[in-house]
């Protein structure tokens, strides 16, 4: 097969909307991460607020404010260097936090010094539901529950984007998911 072969076999897969990965990667929606973010912000200026507040209340006599100058630039330079750790360690928990959909399981990984993986395999997987509010319809977030009757545990998918669109991806790779599980949960517990 050559090259202008392959390309219009691809052309055909994209006007199908059907093009074959191995695995689908899910992160948190970025509208919390962009929450934390701003709440970080905000924090950062209430503290600079209040050391402020406090710095203006504490100098009385004019001979020691020179001594406060001197003494408030390094302790700003904390402050921002601080702000700056923390968004950097809200920033990578987020980028390093992930669901991988591959076509035999669902893993949940996350840490980025402290690496955990959690798998559930694809085929155990008996129910998909779909939990999303009024916020998250708005800001297209939500949390997708998978039961493992195997495990008997129920695997969620957090606060994820774009919910709907994942759910269907599952719902592609376990079709009838709802149904021939239970059907044959129920025929192993009854024989």
């Amino acid at each position: 097969m050559n090259v202008s072969q392959k390309t219009g076999e691809y052309d055909k897969e994209l006007k199908l909307g059907h093009i074959d990965l191995p695995y689908v990667t899910v992160r948190q929606s970025i509208a919390f991460l962009l929450l934390r973010l701003i709440v970080i912000e905000i924090f950062a200026s209430f503290v600079v607020v209040v050391f402020n507040g406090f710095l203006v209340s504490s100098v009385t006599n004019e001979a020691i404010e020179p001594l406060l100058v001197r003494f408030n630039v390094p302790i700003y330079i904390f402050l921002v260097i601080l702000k700056i750790i923390l968004v950097i360690y809200v920033v990578l928990q987020w980028v390093n936090e992930y669901y991988r959909i591959t076509p035999k399981e669902i893993v949940h990984k996350k840490g980025f010094i402290f690496k955990k993986e959690e798998k559930c395999k694809i085929y155990h997987v008996a129910e998909i539901s779909l939990e999303q509010g009024f916020l998250g319809r708005i800001f297209n977030y939500g949390t997708i529950k998978a039961i493992n009757w195997a495990t008997d545990k129920t695997v969620y998918l957090y606060l994820i984007h774009n919910p709907v669109r994942y759910k269907n991806v599952l719902h592609r790779l376990i079709p009838e998911a709802d149904e021939e599980k239970k059907v044959i949960r129920e025929h192993i517990f009854e024989g």
